[in-house]
């Protein structure tokens, strides 16, 4: 019998009850931030459209709205197509064997791997619309156009700045859990 075995018969025989309350904690506030982020991301959503939806109405369109308006046609079509495409996993019970527990926890990782490879993705490519947004309006535009490039550059290297920082952070600590977790997976 090996190490692997021995593990996953001592997890099934003892459900010890202070480890099954932490992990069902654990499970609850993952499932809390999952719903946190879920709303923080339908917030922007309205306001994105509330705010560009009123500039078009009013017909009141400055540049900063202009400057923006491309990236938001494309960043939140694609951004809720990735979220709704994700997988759903059911929450399943604390009892599964150690095997299925470290499978399913697996497939979530995997899937915050992803969503921090799209956000640096997404990070970039602001950045890169920015930094042709600025050529193209220190060489044809005035300056309020080139002050509101200047306030998109500057937001969106913050931005890809923070995203870089939190997602090399966040990456490893997810890359280390999942080999933690390989050799019950059995993946």
């Amino acid at each position: 019998m090996d190490f692997d075995d021995m593990l996953k018969d001592a997890w099934q025989a003892q459900a010890v009850p202070a480890a099954q309350a932490l992990l069902h904690r654990r499970v609850q506030r993952q499932r809390w931030r999952h719903r946190l982020l879920r709303a923080l991301e339908v917030a922007l959503t309205v306001i994105a459209v509330l705010v560009f939806g009123q500039a078009l109405a009013d017909g009141r369109l400055s540049p900063s709205h202009w400057l923006l308006l491309p990236f938001y046609l494309v960043f939140l079509p694609g951004a809720w197509l990735f979220i709704l495409r994700g997988p759903r996993r059911a929450a399943s019970g604390l009892s599964e064997s150690a095997h299925d527990y470290a499978r399913l926890r697996m497939a979530q990782l995997r899937t915050g791997l992803r969503d921090l490879w799209l956000a640096r993705v997404a990070a970039w490519s602001l950045l890169g619309y920015s930094v042709a947004a600025n050529v193209g309006t220190w060489l044809h535009g005035d300056a309020d156009w080139q002050s509101a490039a200047l306030v998109l550059f500057g937001l969106s290297l913050a931005w890809a700045l923070g995203i870089a920082g939190y997602g090399s952070h966040r990456r490893r600590a997810l890359l280390r859990e999942y080999r933690a977790l390989r050799s019950l997976g059995g993946d």
